[in-house]
């Protein structure tokens, strides 16, 4: 494995406003960007989704959240689209950024700091599970499943994203990344990690800790950890996740909603999000996955969001759910 590893890639906070000192974060960040493009540096954006920062970027590689392909990761985009994409800026001082220090970003910045130091990235098997991971690409949903049932504790791609601190970007997280697209493999120490933790999160939502609900064919699911989607699906193919206490760079914690569905085909969130949008500015996401503006608390109650996305379900999943209350937990109102 290459140790030549360069750190020329940056975390862009999208927050707006620091919560608890209500410092003014992105014009921060702004200012810091343009100050690298002052020094001359080429600004390539990896997955930046807020639209403002992504703006100052001379190129902003997103295929997911501005084109609208929800089947094309980052790493995808790159990995096959090299030459067209990233040729004019070979021999420039390149500086890669993102908003979403996630396994897609930080594969889609190996490739193409590969590219630009001559070294030619194939479009392997490891970053094709990548690319399945990041756009949810498994099965279609089938039926409500245990929880124990919803976990796969070998995922090996889902065990190292996993292992990627949110919003830091470490040489260690580089390594083991870089690792998994050259050989496939994935330290035991993650896996062992991962491990743990998924059996942590089975035991939560069998005791109650992790609180779920499931009505009309949507799950709702509160909690801290980073597990709500998996959670959610193994009750229904829609899922209203809270994280009460979502962490931003500096320590500060804000409510956060997400809503998704396992696949196309059971809820209008393009719908849902131009609503959101009208009262609650900077909703954003694609067809499949829709979150709260980052670094902002989400004041809407989890009762007027499911009233919201049971309305806008396709008539022909509507059609099929049944009112079943898996939990009496009564979230907030």
């Amino acid at each position: 494995m290459k140790e030549n590893i360069m750190l020329n890639f940056l975390y862009v906070n999208p927050a707006l406003i620091n919560p608890k000192t209500k410092e003014n974060v992105r014009e921060e960040e702004v200012q810091k960007l343009l100050k690298l493009k002052e020094e001359g540096y080429v600004l390539i954006g990896l997955e930046m989704t807020v639209p403002e920062l992504a703006s100052l970027c001379d190129l902003n590689i997103d295929p997911q959240h501005t084109q609208q392909k929800l089947t094309q990761s980052c790493t995808r985009e790159v990995c096959l689209k090299k030459e067209e994409l990233l040729s004019p800026y070979k021999g420039k001082k390149v500086i890669f950024l993102t908003n979403r220090v996630d396994l897609d970003s930080v594969s889609s910045y190996i490739v193409s700091n590969n590219y630009l130091n001559g070294i030619d990235t194939p479009y392997n098997l490891s970053l094709k599970e990548i690319n399945v991971h990041d756009t949810f690409q498994t099965r279609p949903w089938q039926k409500e499943t245990t929880i124990e049932e919803g976990f796969n504790p070998n995922n090996k791609t889902a065990a190292l994203a996993s292992s990627l601190k949110p919003f830091m970007i470490t040489p260690e997280n580089i390594k083991a990344v870089t690792q998994y697209i050259e050989t496939g493999e994935v330290d035991s120490s993650i896996m062992e990690t991962f491990q743990r933790t998924q059996q942590t999160i089975i035991e939560k939502v069998k005791s109650g800790e992790i609180n779920v609900t499931s009505a009309n064919g949507v799950a709702i699911v509160e909690t801290t950890l980073p597990c709500a989607t998996n959670v959610g699906y193994c009750y229904a193919p829609v899922v209203i996740a809270l994280n009460p206490q979502m962490r931003n760079p500096d320590g500060s914690t804000y409510r956060k909603i997400s809503i998704c569905q396992h696949e196309s085909g059971y809820v209008d969130l393009t719908k849902i999000k131009d609503i959101l949008n009208q009262t609650n500015p900077g909703w954003g996401g694609n067809p499949n996955f829709i979150g709260s503006p980052q670094g902002e608390n989400c004041e809407i109650s989890i009762n007027e969001l499911q009233q919201l996305v049971t309305q806008n379900l396709t008539p022909e999943y509507k059609a099929k759910t049944t009112s079943t209350f898996l939990k009496t937990n009564d979230f907030e109102k």
